[in-house]
């Protein structure tokens, strides 16, 4: 079974005020990955465009800006309804568990922080 719905993660954020409004102008292309599988999330304009599962080669090929990583059952943890302590935002499940956050461009990912914590949140309704 597949760690993340995109589809119902993109209905979720794309039907969301508080998203759009964090999301505002947001375009770029991120990576979640665990031990096994690779999902890419496209935001243009301030919406998902696109949430799915991709295989290594198209991973590789696309090559996204950022790149979430975690072992999934940390990425469960994570979207839990009512997660762990240090597993309710981002930044805390990095500097305290084993998620990465490899970015290539931060000044285009950290502004959008807030809009990326909003979309978990929503997935873990």
């Amino acid at each position: 079974m597949a760690i993340f719905d995109g589809d119902a993660a993109m209905a979720a954020a794309n039907g969301d005020p508080e998203f759009r409004i964090a999301a505002r102008l947001w375009n770029g292309d991120l990576g979640f990955q665990t031990e096994n599988e690779t999902y890419l999330m496209r935001v243009r304009d301030g919406a998902i465009a696109e949430f799915r599962a991709i295989g290594p080669s198209e991973a590789d090929a696309i090559g996204t800006a950022v790149t979430i990583s975690a072992p999934r059952a940390e990425w469960a943890e994570l979207l839990k309804a009512l997660p762990r302590p240090f597993f309710q935002d981002l930044m805390a499940a990095q500097s305290r568990h084993n998620f990465r956050v490899e970015c290539a461009d931060p000044a285009s990912f950290y502004p959008y922080y807030r809009a990326l914590n909003r979309l978990f949140e929503l997935m873990r309704r």
